[in-house]
């Protein structure tokens, strides 16, 4: 097997991993925090709970010797760590503040986020076929979630719900450059950012989910089968952290969001297979557009060029030669290349990528 079907076989894994556990730990969170289930409203603190027990999975693998300890730079790290738990705390704050359309706008409007983000950050193109599939994914799985155009009148929910799309866009955009960047595998890197991430969700969970439900999590009946769900959200969450971030290692940011709304679809044919939900006419018209849209953005993603564009005019171009002599990636936090041992050469081009 060559190293493009190798490369192939893990990405698919790595797809397939996440799209499988992320519709599972959903039906199972259903069942755990709803209404008709058991009834645990404590979001936040269920998030510090899956980030401790995938804590103590990586350290126990890591005693074992399957993973390597890497130090992250306690700066990168305290980075990553706000980004990520802003956008936690952000989308559980504007799903009670907002109504749900201006929920579901907000988290479609991470894509086109982080298309600007990496167009004028990290230097990419977009062809205009997968700027079109994009677009017609975002339009599909809107006509599916969007149930109403009414986006409330309150500033603060407003604020909270931007403050949800750039924090999310950017977590996933850390993901892979710090990956990039330190030379980490997903699990190195997981292994820094998880503990960071659960004990700080473990202190203020709790007081944000009081604001949200009016209940300490304290006063939750721990039932016994309440604790297995419990237990299976928390197992399952571990698998969908580790293949999330392998995803956001392989894939940029902007494919793992479009093609991240194969769950949307699933867990809503799901809900229809299994638990009796309706799926209307609109919904059904929505899905397949956004399917059709999906398939269309990995044809047109596969089949972009790579162009080389020869200029040493822009400070970016620079760096992002200096970057591709050396054979590393540009840091995209500081914008500085990362140290290589290789020398550069005046007659190299720079490499763009188009996506």
């Amino acid at each position: 097997m060559g190293t493009q079907d190798k490369k192939l076989v893990m990405d698919t894994a790595a797809w397939f991993g996440n799209v499988s556990t992320s519709v599972l730990i959903i039906f199972i969170n259903k069942v755990l925090m709803s209404r008709t289930g058991y009834g645990f409203r404590y979001a936040t603190t269920l998030c510090a709970f899956h980030y401790i027990v995938c804590t103590l999975s990586i350290w126990l693998t890591q005693a074992m010797g399957g993973i390597k300890a890497v130090k992250l730079p306690v700066n990168d790290l305290a980075l990553f760590t706000v980004t990520a738990n802003l956008s936690i705390v952000c989308l559980n704050l504007s799903l009670m503040l907002n109504p749900v359309s201006l929920y579901q706008i907000a988290k479609l409007l991470i894509i086109p986020f982080v298309c600007l983000v990496e167009k004028f950050w990290l230097g990419k193109e977009f062809t205009r076929g997968v700027i079109t599939s994009v677009l017609i994914v975002v339009t599909g799985v809107a006509i599916v979630t969007v149930t109403d155009v009414g986006l409330g009148d309150n500033p603060a929910g407003m604020a909270v719900a931007a403050m949800s799309v750039i924090s999310s866009g950017m977590q996933q955009i850390f993901c892979r450059t710090m990956q990039q960047k330190h030379k980490l595998s997903s699990h190195e890197l997981l292994a820094n950012t998880a503990p960071a991430q659960g004990w700080t969700l473990l202190l203020i969970g709790p007081f944000l989910d009081r604001y949200v439900s009016s209940s300490w999590v304290f006063d939750f009946n721990y039932t016994f089968p309440a604790l297995v769900f419990l237990v299976l959200s928390c197992s399952m969450a571990v698998f969908v952290n580790i293949s999330q971030f392998m995803c956001l290692g392989r894939f940029s940011a902007v494919s793992f969001q479009v093609l991240g709304h194969t769950k949307t679809i699933l867990v809503l044919l799901g809900g229809w297979m299994f638990l009796g939900d309706h799926i209307s006419g609109r919904q059904f018209a929505g899905m397949c557009l956004a399917v059709a849209g999906m398939v269309a953005y990995g044809i047109e993603s596969s089949k972009a060029p790579r162009v080389k564009v020869a200029s040493e005019d822009s400070t970016q171009e620079k760096l992002l030669e200096a970057a591709e002599v050396s054979d590393t990636s540009v840091d995209p936090i500081n914008f500085k290349p990362t140290t290589g041992n290789l020398k550069h050469s005046p007659n190299t081009a720079v490499r763009k990528e188009t996506v």
